[in-house]
């Protein structure tokens, strides 16, 4: 299926992300945090409760809120190509950048390490060293870590992850933008 094919239609046209992926050891550490915040309080301790219920209560939500937001969050990325630019949605909100300052390229490189922001699976927002050529940090906005598009947004990189980077970067190549090889 071409790029005209699968990205063409009406004034906004989601573009499917690349499958969530993170390794397992990463996946295990995540899920572990809000097991132990919602556990830990109700482990006895040899003299009886360490905490008052109150206390054992609330940890015990805190640990389900964060589970339920581990669920949540990874789902709230999306990238739509509109009549006037990209738009990104992100847990903290959504925007759009203009054509006009997009230069976008494919990339073999992939993130290295969280500098700042989110990293869970599935879901990486903020800033990451970066291993491959080109800048040495990124600014993420993926799915994953690797293989997918390092656009170039007024002098700022960013990582994204669609499912299909090469018609994602054919879309964009019919809507003005400029794609180095």
């Amino acid at each position: 299926m071409s790029a005209e094919q699968r990205f063409a239609g009406g004034p906004e046209v989601a573009v499917p992300l690349a499958p969530a992926h993170s390794p397992l050891w990463f996946r295990g550490l995540v899920w572990l945090a809000p097991v132990l915040l919602a556990a830990t309080p109700w482990l006895p301790d040899g003299e009886g409760a360490a905490l008052p219920l109150a206390g054992q209560v609330l940890l015990t939500l805190l640990g389900l809120g964060l589970f339920l937001a581990f669920l949540l969050v990874p789902r709230r990325l999306a990238y739509t190509l509109t009549n006037t630019g990209l738009r990104v949605r992100r847990a903290s909100g959504t925007f759009e950048w203009p054509y006009r300052d997009l230069r976008a390229q494919a990339t073999g490189g992939g993130l290295g390490l969280k500098v700042g922001g989110v990293g869970l699976p599935g879901y990486y927002s903020g800033n990451y060293a970066w291993k491959g050529e080109g800048p040495r940090a990124v600014q993420a906005l993926s799915s994953n870590t690797g293989q997918g598009v390092l656009l170039d947004v007024r002098g700022v990189p960013y990582f994204l992850t669609p499912a299909d980077p090469e018609s994602f970067l054919q879309a964009l190549t019919e809507r003005g933008v400029t794609v180095r090889a």
